[in-house]
């Protein structure tokens, strides 16, 4: 015989379960808009201007909304007071912010963007030299929407020579006394959505100077997210690298901290026209790699700006005063020495045009 208790007990777990069923909070995908780009810029009057790049499968393209406020919440806010559907901002990928307002100061976008609930951190950064609608309107495709990321993304159109900078490692860089970070610079493209142009040196939260697109590749060296590119050693010859890695040998003297960088690449000829001996080109690309490595730190130094993060490599022999004062001072003082060291890999896709000749003969 059942007892009455258990029937209560079942037909109290039944209710409940018919009350957890379904998702009462949830919205119609067709009732949301879902922004991939934000694009950011201080107006004369200091206001901020918020464009919002959305996918649009009726229009092929793009819709864009805009609004400028005092505050970026407040623009946002505007925004969705306007549209008719909801904006969820989660899909957010691509954050795009003019130079001037870059040249004046990040910081409050950064944070804005980190203390969002409905913002992702791995959103990346980008900065925009030119005329600021110009590259946020320009299209190319019928869904630039995938071409704004595709531009950053790894699996796609990502290359080396090129930085990549997500909004949590932002939002570190500019609390760290011991490193800065380089954000890319982007162009209206001409056949491509967009142009690269090197990238930004941030001094904390300041655009203070810009690394050319050749510096770029000892940035990623040292950041260990070089995975292999081309670089031409001479008119005729060109080399594409397999393979990068660093190490550094430290030490901290009376004078201040030393450095000893080597930089190890393992490359592949790919053209050969002068038909150069494999120390020729090893020499020259010697040269190339530890002249380019030279001139970016002394610019760095100059603009006191570590974005190559050295302080974070003596970090633990710093005091906390030393570590404050690394940017400052230390830094500056830094006595560094970098070399490269080559190593050719094999030299079986050398095109030489003589060589073929002699092989036909």
């Amino acid at each position: 015989m059942i007892h009455r208790s258990f029937l209560t007990v079942v037909l109290v777990l039944c209710t409940l379960s018919t009350l957890l069923t379904g998702c009462w909070d949830t919205k119609d995908i067709n009732k949301r808009l879902m922004p991939v780009v934000m694009g950011i810029c201080k107006e004369k009057n200091q206001d901020y201007r918020i464009i919002l790049q959305i996918p649009s499968p009726q229009k092929k393209g793009s819709q864009y909304m805009e609004s400028s406020s005092a505050t970026i919440n407040n623009a946002v806010d505007n925004i969705r007071t306007k549209s008719e559907k909801s904006i969820d901002l989660l899909h957010i990928r691509l954050f795009l912010i003019c130079e001037k307002t870059a040249k004046e100061g990040i910081g409050d976008i950064i944070d804005y963007a980190i203390q969002a609930n409905d913002i992702s951190i791995k959103g990346l950064l980008a900065i925009v030299k030119g005329d600021f609608d110009d590259v946020i309107h320009h299209e190319i495709n019928a869904n630039p929407e995938l071409s704004s990321y595709d531009f950053f993304s790894e699996q796609a159109g990502w290359t080396p020579e090129t930085t990549i900078v997500r909004l949590w490692e932002a939002y570190r860089n500019i609390k760290s006394n011991t490193q800065d970070m380089s954000i890319p610079i982007l162009t209206k493209g001409t056949d491509t959505l967009y142009q690269f142009k090197g990238s930004a040196i941030m001094g904390g939260d300041k655009m203070v100077g810009e690394i050319s697109s050749d510096e770029v590749l000892i940035y990623n060296v040292f950041q260990e997210r070089y995975t292999g590119g081309t670089i031409e050693v001479a008119e005729d010859s060109s080399v594409r690298i397999k393979k990068a890695t660093i190490k550094h040998a430290l030490n901290w003297t009376e004078s201040g901290p030393q450095i000893k960088s080597r930089i190890r690449l393992k490359v592949e000829i790919l053209e050969n026209k002068n038909e150069e001996t494999e120390g020729q080109i090893t020499k020259k690309l010697k040269e190339i790699i530890e002249k380019r490595a030279q001139k970016l730190i002394t610019d760095l130094k100059s603009d006191k700006a570590d974005v190559l993060a050295i302080g974070q490599l003596f970090r633990k022999r710093m005091n906390d005063e030393q570590i404050r004062d690394w940017k400052k001072i230390w830094f500056e003082d830094l006595d560094y020495e970098i070399s490269a060291e080559i190593t050719i890999l094999n030299s079986i896709y050398v095109k030489s045009p003589n060589k073929i000749k002699k092989q036909d003969q």
